[in-house]
């Protein structure tokens, strides 16, 4: 069953903490999708995990819809599918949770710029809850 575990993030903090998520599943042998909403998010986590840390190459990809390639270890994806058939999605955009629910491991973000941003991540901590999926939050 998947697990899910929320973070506190903000503008200026979340492409760290993207790299710092992806970097430990990596360290681990773990394969990742990085699900981003639109193709700007997916340069921006790219050129992230290309400069974050010079000297901790994180082999990953953009890829394109159908795409696939099983020795690349980290996926950054603008739509809903595994390209690398990764155990850990980190869904920095609000993906189906249909999708997120096929992981081992759910990474999501809390964003609050807006009242109404915010009450869509409080939404999304409550239905996967509804599904029983484990849920923990992290500040």
């Amino acid at each position: 069953m998947a697990g899910c575990k929320f973070h506190d993030a903000s503008a200026a903090t979340i492409d760290r903490q993207v790299f710092e998520l992806v970097e430990s599943a990596f360290s681990r042998r773990e394969k990742v999708v990085i699900f981003v909403q639109n193709d700007q998010r997916a340069a921006a986590i790219d050129r992230t995990l290309w400069i974050m840390k010079q000297e901790a190459f994180i082999p990953h990809r953009i890829f394109g819809s159908g795409d696939s390639d099983l020795d690349v270890p980290v996926a950054i994806v603008t739509g809903e599918w595994n390209p690398v058939s990764a155990g850990v999605l980190i869904a920095e955009g609000h993906c189906s949770l249909d999708f997120a629910c096929g992981f081992e491991t759910i990474h999501e973000f809390v964003n609050r710029s807006s009242p109404e941003i915010h009450q869509a991540c409080r939404d999304r901590y409550r239905d996967y809850r509804q599904r029983q999926v484990p849920v923990e939050y992290s500040k």
